[in-house]
Protein backbone atom coordinates (compact mmCIF):
# COMPACT_ATOMS: atom_id res chain seq x y z
CA UNK A 1 0.00 0.00 0.00
CA UNK A 2 1.08 3.40 -0.96
CA UNK A 3 1.31 6.19 1.84
CA UNK A 4 1.36 9.40 0.75
CA UNK A 5 2.27 12.30 3.49
CA UNK A 6 3.78 16.36 3.26
CA UNK A 7 6.93 16.95 5.39
CA UNK A 8 7.19 20.69 6.52
CA UNK A 9 10.64 21.74 6.23
CA UNK A 10 13.00 24.64 6.21
CA UNK A 11 12.66 25.15 2.20
CA UNK A 12 8.73 24.26 2.37
CA UNK A 13 6.37 21.39 2.00
CA UNK A 14 7.75 17.63 0.84
CA UNK A 15 5.93 15.58 -0.74
CA UNK A 16 6.59 12.44 0.38
CA UNK A 17 5.21 8.74 -1.02
CA UNK A 18 5.67 5.77 0.71
CA UNK A 19 5.64 1.95 0.58
CA UNK A 20 7.54 -1.52 1.89
CA UNK A 21 9.10 -2.75 4.73
CA UNK A 22 12.78 -2.99 5.60
CA UNK A 23 15.96 -1.17 5.57
CA UNK A 24 14.73 2.96 4.29
CA UNK A 25 15.52 3.23 0.76
CA UNK A 26 15.34 6.91 -0.58
CA UNK A 27 14.15 7.04 -4.66
CA UNK A 28 15.05 10.58 -6.12
CA UNK A 29 13.57 10.91 -9.25
CA UNK A 30 14.62 13.44 -12.17
CA UNK A 31 13.90 16.33 -14.00
CA UNK A 32 10.32 17.87 -13.29
CA UNK A 33 9.18 15.38 -11.76
CA UNK A 34 7.28 13.56 -9.05
CA UNK A 35 6.96 10.15 -7.35
CA UNK A 36 4.71 9.37 -9.81
CA UNK A 37 7.50 9.00 -12.26
CA UNK A 38 8.48 5.51 -10.79
CA UNK A 39 5.84 3.63 -11.70
CA UNK A 40 5.40 0.27 -10.31
CA UNK A 41 8.93 0.19 -9.07
CA UNK A 42 8.45 1.75 -5.53
CA UNK A 43 6.32 -1.71 -4.91
CA UNK A 44 8.77 -4.03 -6.22
CA UNK A 45 11.84 -2.40 -3.83
CA UNK A 46 9.04 -2.38 -0.87
CA UNK A 47 9.60 -6.40 -0.86
CA UNK A 48 12.86 -5.87 0.07
CA UNK A 49 12.99 -1.93 1.64
CA UNK A 50 11.03 1.06 2.94
CA UNK A 51 10.63 2.76 0.21
CA UNK A 52 11.16 6.49 0.47
CA UNK A 53 9.78 9.11 -2.78
CA UNK A 54 10.04 12.61 -2.36
CA UNK A 55 8.65 14.89 -4.45
CA UNK A 56 11.64 17.26 -5.59
CA UNK A 57 11.34 21.06 -4.92
CA UNK A 58 8.95 22.87 -6.42
CA UNK A 59 7.02 20.03 -8.07
CA UNK A 60 4.21 18.10 -6.71
CA UNK A 61 3.63 17.99 -2.93
CA UNK A 62 6.81 20.20 -2.95
CA UNK A 63 5.49 22.89 -5.43
CA UNK A 64 5.88 25.74 -2.49
CA UNK A 65 8.60 27.11 -0.48
CA UNK A 66 11.94 28.07 -1.56
CA UNK A 67 13.29 27.32 -5.52
CA UNK A 68 15.19 24.46 -6.15
CA UNK A 69 18.77 24.05 -5.59
CA UNK A 70 20.52 20.47 -5.35
CA UNK A 71 21.73 22.18 -1.90
CA UNK A 72 18.12 22.65 -1.05
CA UNK A 73 17.14 19.21 -2.65
CA UNK A 74 19.71 17.27 -0.55
CA UNK A 75 18.50 19.12 2.84
CA UNK A 76 14.74 17.93 1.84
CA UNK A 77 16.26 14.37 2.13
CA UNK A 78 17.76 14.79 5.49
CA UNK A 79 14.41 16.71 6.56
CA UNK A 80 12.32 13.89 5.15
CA UNK A 81 14.62 10.88 6.97
CA UNK A 82 14.45 13.03 10.53
CA UNK A 83 10.50 13.20 10.44
CA UNK A 84 10.52 9.30 9.63
CA UNK A 85 13.01 8.57 12.28
CA UNK A 86 15.97 7.42 9.92
CA UNK A 87 19.29 8.14 11.06
CA UNK A 88 20.67 6.29 7.84
CA UNK A 89 19.28 5.57 4.74
CA UNK A 90 20.52 4.17 1.24
CA UNK A 91 19.65 6.44 -2.02
CA UNK A 92 19.33 5.60 -5.35
CA UNK A 93 18.74 8.16 -7.90
CA UNK A 94 18.28 8.91 -11.60
CA UNK A 95 19.30 11.74 -13.99
CA UNK A 96 19.09 15.15 -11.93
CA UNK A 97 18.01 12.79 -9.10
CA UNK A 98 21.59 10.94 -9.06
CA UNK A 99 23.11 14.46 -8.80
CA UNK A 100 21.00 15.56 -5.67
CA UNK A 101 21.95 11.77 -4.12
CA UNK A 102 25.69 12.89 -4.98
CA UNK A 103 24.67 16.23 -3.18
CA UNK A 104 23.65 14.53 -0.59
CA UNK A 105 26.54 11.97 0.09
CA UNK A 106 28.52 15.34 0.30
CA UNK A 107 27.08 17.16 2.82
CA UNK A 108 25.87 14.30 5.06
CA UNK A 109 28.17 11.23 4.68
CA UNK A 110 27.63 10.06 8.07
CA UNK A 111 23.76 9.74 7.14
CA UNK A 112 24.08 7.25 4.11
CA UNK A 113 24.10 3.75 4.24
CA UNK A 114 24.48 3.19 0.58
CA UNK A 115 24.86 4.92 -2.95
CA UNK A 116 23.53 4.21 -5.89
CA UNK A 117 23.56 6.52 -9.07
CA UNK A 118 22.17 6.27 -12.38
CA UNK A 119 22.50 8.16 -15.62
CA UNK A 120 23.76 11.27 -14.23
CA UNK A 121 26.78 13.97 -14.11
CA UNK A 122 28.99 15.45 -11.09
CA UNK A 123 29.37 18.61 -13.08
CA UNK A 124 27.89 20.59 -16.27
CA UNK A 125 29.99 19.51 -19.27
CA UNK A 126 30.17 21.43 -22.36
CA UNK A 127 27.79 18.20 -24.42
CA UNK A 128 25.61 18.59 -20.83
CA UNK A 129 25.14 22.36 -21.43
CA UNK A 130 24.35 21.58 -24.62
CA UNK A 131 21.37 19.24 -23.60
CA UNK A 132 19.82 21.43 -21.15
CA UNK A 133 20.05 24.16 -23.10
CA UNK A 134 17.71 21.63 -25.69
CA UNK A 135 15.37 20.82 -22.90
CA UNK A 136 14.77 23.92 -21.75
CA UNK A 137 13.72 25.05 -25.60
CA UNK A 138 11.60 22.10 -25.65
CA UNK A 139 10.11 22.39 -22.00
CA UNK A 140 8.95 26.28 -23.30
CA UNK A 141 7.85 25.73 -26.72
CA UNK A 142 5.56 22.23 -25.98
CA UNK A 143 2.72 21.42 -24.45
CA UNK A 144 2.97 19.24 -21.84
CA UNK A 145 2.16 16.09 -23.40
CA UNK A 146 4.87 16.68 -26.25
CA UNK A 147 7.08 17.53 -23.72
CA UNK A 148 6.88 13.95 -22.46
CA UNK A 149 6.82 12.45 -25.54
CA UNK A 150 10.02 14.83 -26.82
CA UNK A 151 11.75 13.29 -23.33
CA UNK A 152 11.03 9.63 -24.03
CA UNK A 153 12.80 9.61 -27.78
CA UNK A 154 15.83 10.44 -25.62
CA UNK A 155 15.10 8.66 -22.66
CA UNK A 156 15.59 4.65 -24.76
CA UNK A 157 17.53 3.45 -27.76
CA UNK A 158 15.67 2.76 -30.39
CA UNK A 159 15.35 -0.83 -30.15
CA UNK A 160 13.47 -0.12 -26.61
CA UNK A 161 11.13 1.69 -28.42
CA UNK A 162 10.87 -1.00 -30.71
CA UNK A 163 10.17 -3.58 -28.31
CA UNK A 164 8.25 -1.73 -26.09
CA UNK A 165 6.08 0.80 -27.51
CA UNK A 166 3.07 0.66 -25.38
CA UNK A 167 5.49 0.58 -22.34
CA UNK A 168 6.89 4.18 -24.11
CA UNK A 169 3.78 5.60 -24.57
CA UNK A 170 2.66 4.95 -20.82
CA UNK A 171 5.79 6.75 -19.68
CA UNK A 172 5.73 9.88 -21.65
CA UNK A 173 2.71 10.40 -19.81
CA UNK A 174 4.24 10.68 -16.73
CA UNK A 175 7.38 12.71 -18.53
CA UNK A 176 5.10 15.23 -19.04
CA UNK A 177 4.64 17.49 -16.10
CA UNK A 178 1.58 18.86 -14.61
CA UNK A 179 0.11 22.16 -15.77
CA UNK A 180 1.07 22.89 -11.56
CA UNK A 181 4.50 22.03 -12.17
CA UNK A 182 5.84 23.62 -14.74
CA UNK A 183 7.06 26.83 -13.10
CA UNK A 184 8.96 24.25 -10.43
CA UNK A 185 10.35 22.49 -14.16
CA UNK A 186 11.44 25.80 -15.35
CA UNK A 187 13.15 26.66 -11.74
CA UNK A 188 14.72 23.27 -12.20
CA UNK A 189 16.22 24.08 -15.16
CA UNK A 190 17.23 27.55 -14.74
CA UNK A 191 19.33 26.43 -11.65
CA UNK A 192 20.84 23.70 -13.61
CA UNK A 193 21.61 25.62 -16.24
CA UNK A 194 23.83 28.00 -13.68
CA UNK A 195 26.09 24.81 -13.83
CA UNK A 196 27.45 22.41 -10.87
CA UNK A 197 30.54 20.84 -9.98
CA UNK A 198 30.72 18.05 -7.34
CA UNK A 199 33.98 16.60 -8.69
CA UNK A 200 36.38 17.78 -6.27
CA UNK A 201 34.03 16.80 -2.80
CA UNK A 202 33.49 13.44 -4.35
CA UNK A 203 36.61 11.84 -2.88
CA UNK A 204 34.78 12.41 0.69
CA UNK A 205 31.97 9.96 -0.26
CA UNK A 206 32.23 7.43 2.18
CA UNK A 207 29.06 5.25 1.61
CA UNK A 208 29.66 2.10 -0.60
CA UNK A 209 28.38 3.16 -4.15
CA UNK A 210 27.00 1.81 -7.47
CA UNK A 211 27.12 3.95 -10.87
CA UNK A 212 25.34 2.76 -13.63
CA UNK A 213 25.24 4.22 -17.17
CA UNK A 214 23.50 3.46 -21.09
CA UNK A 215 25.92 2.60 -23.31
CA UNK A 216 23.56 4.73 -25.59
CA UNK A 217 22.65 7.55 -23.38
CA UNK A 218 22.52 10.84 -25.65
CA UNK A 219 21.34 12.70 -22.53
CA UNK A 220 24.20 12.27 -19.95
CA UNK A 221 27.64 11.12 -21.40
CA UNK A 222 28.47 7.98 -19.99
CA UNK A 223 31.86 9.32 -19.64
CA UNK A 224 30.56 12.20 -17.58
CA UNK A 225 28.79 9.42 -15.52
CA UNK A 226 31.45 6.90 -15.30
CA UNK A 227 33.95 9.92 -14.03
CA UNK A 228 31.89 9.63 -10.96
CA UNK A 229 32.65 6.19 -9.92
CA UNK A 230 36.74 7.16 -10.79
CA UNK A 231 35.71 9.78 -8.05
CA UNK A 232 34.46 8.42 -5.35
CA UNK A 233 36.71 5.59 -2.90
CA UNK A 234 34.43 2.88 -3.08
CA UNK A 235 32.52 2.95 -6.17
CA UNK A 236 31.79 0.59 -8.77
CA UNK A 237 30.55 1.09 -12.53
CA UNK A 238 28.59 -1.15 -14.53
CA UNK A 239 27.65 0.02 -18.49
CA UNK A 240 24.56 -1.08 -19.49
CA UNK A 241 24.71 -2.82 -22.89
CA UNK A 242 21.99 -0.80 -25.58
CA UNK A 243 20.70 1.11 -22.85
CA UNK A 244 20.24 4.47 -23.11
CA UNK A 245 18.81 7.41 -20.04
CA UNK A 246 16.21 4.81 -18.70
CA UNK A 247 18.66 1.73 -17.76
CA UNK A 248 16.47 0.14 -15.33
CA UNK A 249 13.66 0.10 -17.50
CA UNK A 250 15.83 -0.86 -20.21
CA UNK A 251 18.32 -3.30 -18.43
CA UNK A 252 15.18 -5.31 -17.13
CA UNK A 253 15.53 -8.04 -14.26
CA UNK A 254 18.91 -8.42 -14.81
CA UNK A 255 19.87 -4.74 -13.74
CA UNK A 256 17.16 -4.35 -10.95
CA UNK A 257 18.23 -7.73 -9.23
CA UNK A 258 22.12 -6.13 -9.68
CA UNK A 259 21.11 -2.76 -8.07
CA UNK A 260 18.67 -4.70 -5.20
CA UNK A 261 21.69 -7.17 -4.15
CA UNK A 262 23.95 -4.05 -3.82
CA UNK A 263 21.20 -2.27 -1.59
CA UNK A 264 21.15 -5.54 0.58
CA UNK A 265 24.71 -5.94 0.94
CA UNK A 266 26.22 -5.54 4.11
CA UNK A 267 26.19 -1.80 5.48
CA UNK A 268 28.88 -0.09 7.44
CA UNK A 269 26.31 1.76 9.00
CA UNK A 270 22.74 0.70 10.09
CA UNK A 271 19.98 3.08 11.23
Amino acid sequence: MMKQMVIEGTNGPIGVTLTGAGPPLVLVAGLGSTARIWGELPILLGRHFTVICPDNRGVGGSRHGSLFTLARAADDIITVLDHLGFPVASLFGASMGGAICLETAIRHDDRIARLAVASCAAHLSVHGRQMLDLLHTLAHSLPPRDFGSALTALAFAPPFHEAHPELVRVVATLYGPDEADIPGLYAQLDHLRQGWDLRPELPTVTAPTLVLAGERDPIVAREDTAAIADLIPSAAFDLIPQAAHSVLAEGGPTVLERLIDFLLSSTRRRG
